[in-house]
């Protein structure tokens, strides 16, 4: 009999997703699971990340698989069957036939990138609707990204693979080789690059040789990453990271389908019109000029205005035209960038694209025209900028063999705010990861700004960025090889964005940078206090397994935690410490108690401390009063025979006696004055105790009230009646998705036929002669003459081979050779000029096809 555990995350860790699949479910023996990755032979270490999260699906890579399974959970739980904790679904596709390394999620959720060392395959992920399925492996829609760049054969090693935010519809997928090409893919053209930059140079063939002293980290990238900002270019630049440290940027880049803020570009626009305004004004003379650097704000400003002449063009087109080519709602409104509000009315005509989303626009690079090809006019190359200069250089430290040389592994530029509210001013952070456990973080002081490669630009200025720490990570200093082949790699907090944690081969470990980051605010801060690092998920055992997936999730469903893997399969679950600074601003009090408090508030703070007393002072006013106290010496002073028996009192004798009295009663006044004060504050600490008492028994009444789980209890209530109306949602959805059955158009309509006429064409009709016509029955009879010819084709093969062999014994002169050599070398030049000459026809095609659908 089947038992079901209850919905809890720490049991997570035993669920039967992360069990590695057996030797006996391949197909052959070069398909099995192994729990060690392959070495490979490159340079630096692999990455790994197969494991992601979308909402409440938890996606993880296992071998050549991908598995899906719901983290909902349901009223029934998980469950425990044959030994097997819950179930998963699995993503089959045709050609997801390579050990998957790493799984990107786009932004909105649809597509999730699956990279292996060398290949690429975008699934198309299913519905939140799959988990009420009862197959165990659900078909997916697979693109494969082109397959002739990348494929098994190919020397390129896919380093880094990213989702551009601003992709439209988010199908813009950013691919990194190391060597040094940033590639843009289209999902929907996924055959060939949209765009290409470069940011290593081309090696030339002498450099390539053996013997060279070019060092082997200069030439290998391994990370890159989008930089951040409000106002500026900076959304614009992108930065590559390369073996030995070195980064370079370079930008203005956008992918090639655009969904742009409208917002960020009224502010790009602003801000480059008063920068080459202020430029001009300062700049007298042409020295001036260039030493200001006006060719660069002209071509920034050049840049922009074509931006916002594509924006303008579709606004105007939508105007003049009658029919409103984009599918809108009733009525929309929208910004414009001269900031009046635009409004439009949609018609019943579709189109093929969708509307962008709400406040952006849609744009595509200048250089290039909406469906990818080369844009009329003059347009300059970008220009590659770096090294970044490092300030303070970092120390070149690590854990393992002080010989080997560190690689960089990982760079990660974000934005890091220095109080929890959002309108703050924010601080773009660097982070780079070397092989050796070091986490180099610096901040962004100068922002960069797009290069053309031009002679009216001709300064070189160095990006400085400032290095405020270098975190050595703890590693196992007696496992070298491990530490040579790791690989870190950041992943960012989803709740506070001062945390940042690093997935290495010997666990996981958060830096928080909060400390330095408030006391960058401050003035008077002479030295910044160090970042708090803290290990989550250790890696242990003989050999190391190491971590090859992390996921860092914050909802009200799962809480707040991170979950990792391991190469072998293993599954570790970690809650996270929400921050509580303040229980005041937690819990809101009630309005009569914060009444109270201001009625009472010399009661507030403890009685002895709002009149203190300075026993100090009281002992100095007895030991030391301000009138000398000593009768003996005034005694021996005024009367000289003061020793000797009194036989007869004198007047002298009643004076001096008159003035040692009145000292005794100073002296016994200030002993009462000294006496009262003690009283006075042994009644006051009397109140205090009173005081105290009284507080006491407040809290106790509060704690027993406490104590009734009143709140707890309504709160438990809250919580059960909300996992109920998230239960009964969820059902409703799968429900509504059901029943729900959209009506076919004529477009599918037509599809289908031809779907039909195809199979038809494939598989042959009922009769016998349209069977004789079908595909499959040609193919059986080419198949079956293929057969019968192949002996006389081997036959006939062997006889050629002879023949070769008889003329190879025939050695032609030179004088022969010559003619035959300069008869195929005008025949090959031929054909490439037929070849240059059907490129150019091609390209003129397409130009024109596009103009017509246009």
């Amino acid at each position: 009999m089947a038992q079901n555990v209850p919905f809890s995350m720490p049991f997570l860790r035993s669920h039967s997703i992360f069990i590695p699949p057996s030797s006996s479910t391949s197909t052959s023996q070069d398909d099995e699971w192994e729990l060690v990755d392959r070495p490979t032979d490159d340079l630096v270490g692999q990455k790994f990340s197969r494991m992601v999260m979308r909402e409440k699906d938890l996606l993880v890579a296992m071998g050549r698989d991908v598995r899906m399974m719901s983290l909902a959970g349901g009223e029934g739980g998980w469950e425990l069957k044959d030994g097997k904790l819950g179930s998963y679904k699995t993503l089959k596709a045709p050609n997801l036939n390579f050990t998957i390394h790493q799984l990107v999620l786009n932004p909105n959720g649809r597509l999730l990138a699956v990279v292996g060392h060398q290949q690429i395959v975008v699934l198309v992920l299913p519905k939140s609707s799959y988990s009420s399925s009862s197959l165990g492996e659900i078909e997916c829609r697979a693109i494969s990204i082109d397959e002739y760049q990348f494929s098994p054969s190919s020397n390129d090693v896919i380093t880094k693979v990213a989702w551009h935010p601003w992709g439209e519809g988010g199908n813009s997928l950013w691919v990194l080789t190391a060597d040094g090409k940033l590639r843009e893919y289209d999902i929907n053209q996924p055959r060939d690059a949209m765009q290409t930059f470069n940011f290593l140079p081309s090696t030339s063939s002498s450099s390539s040789t053996k013997f060279t002293a070019i060092d082997p980290f200069e030439r290998y990238a391994t990370s890159f990453a989008f930089s951040f900002g409000s106002i500026d270019f900076s959304p614009l630049m992108v930065y590559v990271l390369i073996a030995n440290g070195d980064i370079y940027t370079m930008g203005p880049i956008l992918p090639l389908h655009t969904e742009m803020p409208i917002q960020y570009l009224q502010g790009l626009k602003a801000y480059s019109e008063g920068k080459l305004s202020k430029i001009q004004n300062e700049a007298r003379d042409v020295f001036g000029a260039s030493e200001a650097g006006l060719g660069r704000a002209t071509f920034q400003s050049q840049w922009v205005e074509s931006l916002v002449k594509q924006v303008k063009l579709v606004e105007e087109a939508k105007q003049n035209s009658p029919y409103n080519e984009v599918v809108e709602s009733p009525v929309s409104r929208r910004t414009s960038l001269l900031g009046r509000s635009t409004s439009t009315r949609s018609n019943d005509t579709a189109t093929t694209r969708a509307r962008p989303a709400e406040g952006t626009v849609r744009i595509h690079p200048p250089h290039l025209t909406e469906s990818g090809g080369p844009a009329s006019g003059a347009h300059r190359t970008l220009l590659r900028q770096g090294p970044l200069l490092y300030s303070p250089a970092p120390q070149d430290i690590g854990n393992g063999d002080e010989d080997a040389e560190q690689a960089a592994t990982d760079l990660l530029v974000y934005e890091a705010s220095t109080s929890e509210n959002q309108k703050s001013e924010k601080e773009t952070i660097f982070a780079i990861a070397w092989s050796g456990g070091r986490v180099d973080i610096g901040i962004e002081v100068e922002k960069p700004e797009p290069r053309w490669m031009s002679s009216r630009d001709p300064s070189t200025s160095t990006l400085t960025v400032p290095i405020i720490e270098s975190v050595l990570l703890p590693f196992p200093q007696a496992d070298f090889e491990s530490i040579d082949s790791n690989a870190p790699g950041f992943v960012a907090d989803p709740l506070y964005s001062d945390v940042i944690y690093v997935q290495h081969s010997f666990g996981i470990d958060s830096i928080n940078i909060k400390s330095w980051l408030e006391a960058l605010d401050k003035e008077n801060a002479e030295e910044l206090p160090a970042s708090k690092v803290k290990r989550h998920v250790e890696s242990g055992g003989s050999p190391v397994k190491p971590i090859v997936g992390v996921v860092n999730f914050c909802n009200i469903n799962l809480g707040y935690g991170l979950v990792a893997l391991a190469s072998s399969g293993q599954a570790a679950f970690v809650e996270l410490d929400l921050r509580v600074a303040d229980s005041v601003a937690t819990i809101p009090a009630a309005a009569n108690t914060v009444k109270s408090v201001k009625a009472t508030d010399p009661d507030a703070q403890s009685l002895l401390l709002a009149k203190p007393l300075d026993f100090d002072k009281l002992l100095n006013s007895i030991r030391n009063p301000s009138t000398p106290y000593n009768p003996l010496a005034i005694l021996r002073q005024r009367i000289s025979d003061s020793s000797k028996p009194t036989t007869s009192i004198t007047p002298d004798h009643l004076r001096v006696l008159g003035e040692i009295s009145g000292q005794v009663r100073n002296r016994t006044q200030s002993l009462r004055t000294a006496s009262q004060n003690v009283e006075n504050r042994l009644d006051l600490q009397v109140k205090e105790l009173q005081r105290q008492i009284k507080l006491l028994k407040e809290c106790q009444a509060k704690v027993s009230t406490l104590k009734r789980n009143l709140a707890i209890q309504r709160a438990e209530e809250l919580l059960n009646k909300q996992e109920q109306l998230s239960t009964k949602l969820d059902g409703l959805v799968n429900k509504l998705s059901e029943e729900f059955k959209p009506e076919v158009g004529e477009q599918e309509r037509k599809w289908f036929d031809e779907l039909e006429r195809l199979k038809l064409r494939v598989r042959g009709g009922s009769g016998i002669v349209s069977k004789g016509k079908a595909l499959t029955t040609k193919k059986q009879i080419l198949q079956e003459q293929l057969f019968a010819i192949k002996p006389a084709i081997l036959e006939s093969r062997a006889r050629q081979e002879e023949e070769d062999a008889q003329e190879q014994n025939q050695n032609y002169g030179s004088k022969q050779l010559k003619p035959l050599e300069a008869a195929l070398g005008a025949r090959s030049e031929e054909l490439r000029r037929l070849i240059r000459r059907m490129e150019i026809l091609d390209m003129r095609v397409d130009s024109y096809g596009l103009n017509e659908e246009d």
